[in-house]
């Protein structure tokens, strides 16, 4: 089993990285917010998990920053009907907190609000899901921040940007309404 891999970054594109550890190149398949994150000719140790396909296919090795978030993608490959892609797209579309919190309550028009998902999906999602999430950490975030996250995704920012700028208003201003945290994630640029 691959659990993890340290190399220089030598490409970066949307949803894949190729990685150079030591006279090995390899291709992983990440989240977006991944391949937004790092950069070429960087250094970066990323999580594994090689999936071996059912049927005919070639395995894929699939790349995350957190250990979190790689289980999280382990867990969703165990819904049925899921799959890798619609559970990479999931982690491409919420971090990781939100998504588990997304998950608990719920919530159905939010899941189906990422491509591929729909809502009787979005329904097994939910029901195969809760025994899981009894292991991960259960971040609170607010309803605030989920309102203020979407529009700031709905205004073009990257899900992973759009986490990245809450945290930091929720730090300045931790009850803000979401308006509020909306203004101070667009004013840290």
């Amino acid at each position: 089993m691959i659990y993890a891999i340290q190399g220089k970054l030598i490409r970066v594109a949307p949803h894949q990285i190729w990685i150079q550890v030591g006279g090995f190149v390899f291709w992983l398949r990440v989240p977006l917010s991944v391949s937004q994150t790092l950069s070429h000719q960087s250094e970066a140790l990323l999580y594994t998990l090689l999936h071996l396909p059912r049927e005919e296919g070639e395995p894929v090795l699939y790349g995350f920053l957190g250990e979190e978030e790689r289980r999280l993608f382990i867990q969703l490959l165990r819904v049925r009907n899921l799959g890798p892609q619609k559970a990479l797209a999931l982690i491409s579309h919420f971090p990781t907190e939100l998504l588990v919190q997304v998950i608990r309550a719920g919530d159905v028009s939010a899941l189906t609000s990422v491509k591929g998902i729909g809502k009787k999906l979005a329904q097994q999602l939910i029901l195969d899901m809760q025994p899981a999430l009894q292991h991960f950490a259960s971040h609170s975030l607010s309803p605030q921040y989920a309102e203020a996250y979407e529009a700031l995704v709905t205004l073009g920012l990257t899900p992973q940007e759009a986490h990245t700028r809450l945290q930091a208003a929720l730090k300045e201003e931790p009850e803000a309404p979401a308006e509020k945290l909306v203004q101070l994630a667009l004013k840290s640029s």
